[in-house]
């Protein structure tokens, strides 16, 4: 289970780091990431995502949600059984430290995670303002 769960990190921290600019200054980006499938990409989540996948987050650069878009595509519902059941390292992508709204789908609660290892969560719902804890989030978990 660990290394299977640390091999989805580095597949997502791999995509995300080759695929997306930190901090461009185009038109927001709505991109998808797929847990079933460790895809990435911005052109549309149908190219990245199984057809049964679920949405579990959706996390923004903006405050009220806008700015950059990251939506996160899981297998199904999230379990609710008190662990976190999937991580996504940031890396150099446009939404490190950068996290100031999200919106959790799917049962799924969000947590953000800091380089020490902290993190600030669960973020159940919308929050329309996350600047608080965003400015220093290194990696994204939902359980």
């Amino acid at each position: 289970m660990f290394s299977r769960r640390a091999a989805a990190v580095l597949a997502v921290s791999a995509a995300i780091f080759g695929l997306v600019p930190a901090g461009t200054a185009s038109a927001a980006q709505q991109c998808d990431f797929s847990f079933s499938t460790g895809k990435f990409g911005c052109n549309g989540s149908s190219s990245v995502r199984k057809s049964t996948d679920v949405i579990g987050a959706r996390i923004y650069t903006g405050t009220d949600y806008t700015g950059d878009m990251l939506t996160i595509w899981v297998p199904q519902p999230c379990p609710k059984n008190d662990k976190v059941d999937h991580f996504m390292a940031l890396n150099d992508s446009a939404w490190r430290n950068r996290v100031n709204s999200a919106q959790a789908f799917s049962t799924c609660w969000v947590w953000l995670y800091r380089n020490d290892g902290n993190r600030d969560g669960p973020f159940q719902g919308n929050h329309p303002d996350l600047t608080f804890a965003g400015y220093r989030t290194s990696q994204i978990g939902l359980s």
